[in-house]
C-alpha cells in the first residue's frame, strides 16, 4: 500500500502519534491534552501512514511575532525503519500546502545545525533559510539525539508567500569554484573523524560563503565527545557572527563520498525580501 498523508486530529490518532514519539526519542511524549488542544485551535498535525500504520508525523501550532501570525513547526519524527525514503520531505511539503490553504504566509521552526540530514532537508530541499541562532535552546536534554551537548538551534524561516518552495542549491561545479570562500572547513584526522578548521576569507567582498559540518555528527559524538563539543562551540561562534553581520544560511551542498556537508551562506538582503522587521 502506498504512503498516505492525513491530517491528525482525533484522540485515537494522537495516541498513536504519542507512541511513535516515545519510540523515536525514548522520552515521554507531548501530553494528549496539549496535542488535542493544538489540533482543535488552529494547529496543524499531519501523519504519514504505511498500510494504515503511522510511520511519521509533523506537529505545528500558531505562533505570533512582530504583529504577524505564522505556523510554528515544533516537531517532526520518522520511524527508524522508514528514514531516508523522502517521507520528511513529503510531510513538509504537505504542511506548506495546508498552511497556505489556512492562510499562513510563513512557517518557522528550529533544528540542530550540526544534524546534516535535517540541514539538507530544510535549507536545500525545502528552500527555507536559517535566519537566527539560539544557544542551548532547550537547556539540558537527555534523549539519545541531544544528550551530553548544549542544545543549540538554528531558527529556520520558510516563506510561503514570496518564494516558491522546492529544492535550491548550487551546482557542484559552482561550489568547487567557491572553495576559496570556505570560512569553516573539515579536516580529516588519522582516525577518520573530522575536526573544524577556521579559514581566513575576505567576507565583505564575497558573494557567498561555505561552512562545513560533519556529515554524520551523531557518530562523531559517539566516538569523541570532546571533538563534538569543539564542533558545537566553533560553529556557534561562527554562525552567530555571520547572522549578526547580515548573512543567512540559504542552502547546503554535499557530494557522494565526501564526509562533510557545506552550508551556503548568502547576504540576507540579497536573498530574502525585507519586511521591515528584525529577527
Amino acid at each position: 500500500m502506498p504512503l498516505s498523508l492525513q491530517i491528525i486530529e482525533t484522540i485515537e490518532q494522537l495516541n498513536e502519534m504519542a507512541k511513535l514519539e516515545e519510540e523515536i526519542w525514548g522520552t515521554a511524549p507531548i501530553p494528549l491534552h496539549q496535542t488535542l488542544t493544538v489540533a482543535k485551535n488552529g494547529g496543524l498535525i499531519i501523519g504519514a501512514y504505511e498500510s494504515g500504520k503511522l510511520v511519521g508525523f509533523v506537529y505545528s501550532f500558531p505562533g505570533f511575532r512582530n504583529g504577524e501570525v505564522y505556523l510554528c513547526s515544533h516537531m517532526m519524527g520518522i520511524a527508524e525503519s522508514f528514514r531516508d525514503q523522502g517521507i520528511g520531505y513529503r510531510l513538509k511539503m504537505k504542511q506548506a500546502e495546508e498552511a497556505r490553504r489556512r492562510g499562513y504566509q510563513r512557517i518557522r521552526w528550529t533544528y540542530d545545525p550540526l544534524q546534516s540530514r535535517n540541514g539538507y532537508l530544510n535549507v536545500a530541499k525545502l528552500g527555507a533559510a536559517a535566519v537566527g541562532y539560539v544557544e542551548n535552546c532547550y537547556g539540558e536534554m537527555n534523549d539519545a539525539l541531544n544528550g551530553q551537548l548544549p542544545s543549540d538551534r538554528f531558527i529556520v524561516e520558510w516563506r510561503l508567500d514570496e518564494r516558491p518552495t522546492g529544492e535550491r542549491s548550487l551546482a557542484t561545479a559552482d561550489v568547487l569554484k567557491a572553495r576559496r570562500l570556505v570560512v569553516l572547513d573539515a579536516d580529516q584526522r588519522a582516525d577518520g573523524l573530522l575536526r573544524p578548521v577556521l579559514k581566513d576569507v575576505d567576507e565583505k567582498a564575497a558573494p557567498l560563503l561555505l561552512a562545513a559540518i560533519p556529515l554524520d555528527f551523531p557518530q562523531l559524538k559517539e566516538r569523541d565527545l570532546a571533538l563534538a563539543l569543539e564542533w558545537r562551540l566553533t560553529t556557534r561562534a561562527l554562525f552567530q557572527r555571520l547572522l549578526m553581520e547580515g548573512w543567512i544560511a540559504a542552502s547546503a551542498w554535499r557530494r557522494s563520498g565526501e564526509p562533510a556537508m557545506y552550508y551556503i551562506w548568502r547576504w540576507r538582503n540579497e536573498w530574502l525580501p525585507q519586511k521591515g522587521e528584525e529577527e
